[in-house]
């Protein structure tokens, strides 16, 4: 089996993505990662935002768990260097059997910088060299992929990783990425929902989550590139922009993940908008289940 078909194996086609972890305890990560397992999702994806760090967080959920693949999506390159990512990569895949992927990013700092190419380029490269340089011969090969938007950052991901981590990405973004990568590396598309049927809670809830998000050049960069102009996100989210980044009713949802696949997506990792507590996550994510899987 190559490298991409494990990686596409261990993530399955539907995951779970959500914030609400790295605000967690341990002992109430651990309670809803096994719910999430016992749901039939195949993966979990946990950002980097908060107060926890990202691979001790993985280690947390993988330590109680038994099936699930854990995704960092994503681990900021600006908060490890690359020998800690090798290192902490590697020990969490001989700790959980090879369940743990690594999502690397530049993370919101670096992104806004003027050479984030040449920046990530650089991260990977010593990555890789750190790696075959620790290699034993039972040593299996890092399960990593890259976040990116643009064409440039998605063939990056395609040659010096197994995939793209899309974050934000309608199947517009998706097609894209295909496009940059190659029929072979793995696209994991984030795909955000609000389970309503009513269409203005759910362009509310879709605003409120997208403002945070449009003053960073970077998205700024990538909802232009999707045909986008200033005005849909310098004045605050528009209709139009929230409509294409956020799904809501349950015949959307659907149509939208069939729509992420066609155009090349292997994965898709399914955030629930508009929860408040842990408890309205597990709830949101049992009737989600029923949708997708």
């Amino acid at each position: 089996m190559s490298d991409f078909a494990q990686l596409r194996k261990k993530l399955g086609p539907v995951g779970v993505w959500s914030f609400r972890f790295d605000y967690l305890t341990p002992s109430e990560a651990t309670i809803a990662a096994q719910e999430i397992e016992r749901l039939g999702y195949p993966s979990l994806w946990v950002p980097e935002v908060g107060p926890t760090e990202a691979l001790s967080l993985a280690s947390q959920l993988l330590e109680g768990t038994w099936s699930l693949t854990v995704a960092n999506g994503i681990a900021r390159m600006s908060d490890r260097s690359p020998g800690a990512a090798v290192a902490g990569h590697r020990y969490l895949q001989m700790k959980s059997g090879g369940r743990h992927i690594l999502g690397l990013g530049l993370g919101g700092a670096l992104s806004n910088q003027i050479e984030p190419l040449s920046i990530a380029t650089s991260y990977l490269n010593e990555f890789t060299d750190l790696w075959e340089e620790q290699r034993a011969d039972d040593t299996s090969p890092p399960l990593i992929c890259l976040a990116a938007y643009g064409p440039k950052m998605s063939a990056l991901a395609g040659s010096h990783t197994l995939g793209a981590h899309t974050y934000l990405a309608n199947p517009e973004h998706t097609k894209l990425t295909r496009l940059a990568m190659g029929p072979d590396p793995v696209i994991a598309a984030e795909m955000a929902v609000v389970l309503t049927q009513d269409s203005q809670v759910a362009i509310e809830i879709g605003r409120d989550h997208l403002q945070k998000y449009t003053s960073s050049k970077s998205n700024q960069r990538k909802f232009k590139m999707l045909g986008f102009e200033d005005k849909d996100f310098l004045d605050g989210p528009s209709d139009r922009l929230v409509s294409e980044l956020v799904t809501f009713g349950s015949d959307a949802i659907r149509n939208r993940l069939t729509a992420h696949r066609v155009n090349g997506a292997d994965h898709v990792c399914i955030q629930v908008l508009g929860t408040r507590t842990l408890q309205e996550d597990l709830e949101s994510w049992a009737v989600l289940s029923h949708l997708v899987l």
